[in-house]
């Protein structure tokens, strides 16, 4: 009886947490709506990216304590217990919507993600739970940000399983999860929130062309997704050992950033640069625009800059996919659908939760593509990721050394 009151406490804060993130998630989204459309009106706006740069590191090192470490702080509190401060939200919340003000390459499932989980921390302290009740309702707290971000519920309640482990899938938090997820996910459609729609023009046939193609680009996906957390980790650890303060570093690396978006004419790279995906999926993407869009992310995020590495991901995947769809003379949309889910997985590790995206984004007719492009480029990313707070439950590959250990812990850059 007492497990039980417990469970039904769990999916009581679950329900809550859920809603909380439906009301946050959708002022947020308006927000950057508002703001995107601010940056595009004025593009001049991008000059202040430095200045915006400058304030956010101050802000976290003067009021953040250890709220800098972003989503490996929600995975930490997962393993470890480790305290999040509820001014995380706060920080997260302003200052994403501040980078993409001024022309960031960053993404959103970052804020909610961070929120969803100070959300849980608090709660968790607030009623006492016991250490695995908190892992659990964090792990809610992940799935209600991500769902309520993208609407995708179903994906957002497996990747908050997901997220923390790599080969784990933590079925304890079975039910607060969905929950959370799907209650976060309705409160922000009730409220008027509108998720962009890509449609798969046609699924080409299985011919063995179709699945030698198929292969080839689950494999540049698995490399992308791998190199660029491989680019991230680098540029911040190189970041890190300049013998500069830490202002002057990001004021540096914004001014950077800004110089290559005017002097490549990179400027609609810019946010969250929506179009990106639209060109994918109509065939129209170059064969520089994943590049671009991979180098101004990793320079924005690798300095410092607050917001998401997933929705970035996307948009590189579903360019890349669209352009190996035109040099191959497949269907774009259908390789653009699985690049934006596949560069985004395998960075993430999150296999489960990228099948399900696709099948919650694009529709069932094409399973067979994402299962192919999820598992190929989650083996071929190898250890790495974006979250290096994940720790290693079951390797990817027969060596079992790395058991145990976080990719923080394996020195891969």
């Amino acid at each position: 009886m007492a497990s039980f009151k417990r469970l039904l406490r769990l999916l009581g804060l679950a329900l809550i947490i859920g809603i909380l993130m439906g009301f946050i998630s959708a002022a947020f989204l308006n927000a950057l709506n508002i703001v995107t459309k601010l940056r595009t009106d004025q593009p001049l706006f991008l000059l202040g990216l430095p200045l915006i740069g400058v304030l956010t590191a101050y802000s976290y090192k003067r009021f953040g304590k250890n709220a800098h470490k972003g989503n490996n702080l929600i995975i930490d509190s997962i393993h470890t217990g480790e305290q999040v401060p509820f001014r995380m939200a706060i920080l997260t919340f302003v200052f994403t919507v501040s980078t993409h003000l001024f022309g960031g390459s960053v993404g959103r499932e970052g804020t909610g993600v961070q929120i969803g989980g100070t959300l849980a921390n608090k709660l968790s302290s607030l009623m006492k739970l016991e250490k695995n009740e908190k892992r659990i309702l964090v792990m809610a707290g992940i799935s209600a940000g991500f769902a309520s971000v993208f609407g995708t519920p179903l994906a957002g309640s497996v990747f908050g399983m997901e997220m923390a482990f790599i080969g784990k899938l933590s079925y304890e938090a079975l039910f607060p999860c969905f929950i959370a997820a799907y209650t976060a996910s309705t409160v922000t459609h009730l409220l008027g929130i509108i998720h962009e729609v890509n449609v798969i023009a046609s699924i080409p046939a299985w011919t063995p062309y179709t699945v030698f193609i198929m292969v080839i680009a689950s494999i540049l996906f698995g490399l992308t997704g791998r190199f660029f957390a491989i680019s991230v980790h680098a540029v911040k650890k190189i970041v890190a050992r300049l013998k500069l303060n830490d202002l002057i570093k990001i004021f540096a690396g914004g001014s950077l950033v800004v110089i290559l978006m005017f002097t490549l004419d990179a400027t609609r790279f810019a946010g969250l640069s929506t179009w990106l995906i639209k060109a994918g999926f109509a065939g129209t993407a170059t064969v520089f625009d994943p590049i671009l869009k991979f180098i101004l992310t990793v320079l924005t995020l690798g300095f410092g800059y607050q917001g998401g590495e997933v929705t970035p991901l996307f948009r590189i995947g579903a360019s890349l996919g669209g352009v190996i769809g035109q040099l191959a003379h497949i269907e774009p949309s259908i390789l653009a659908a699985m690049g934006f889910i596949a560069v985004f997985g395998c960075a993430a590790n999150t296999p489960l939760a990228t099948i399900l995206l696709g099948i919650e984004l694009f529709g069932v007719e094409a399973v067979p593509f994402y299962i192919l492009a999820a598992l190929i480029s989650y083996y071929i990313s190898g250890h790495h990721g974006i979250y290096g707070s994940q720790v290693i439950h079951i390797g990817k590959r027969h060596n079992h050394s790395d058991t145990g250990k976080s990719l923080h812990e394996l020195d891969h850059s």
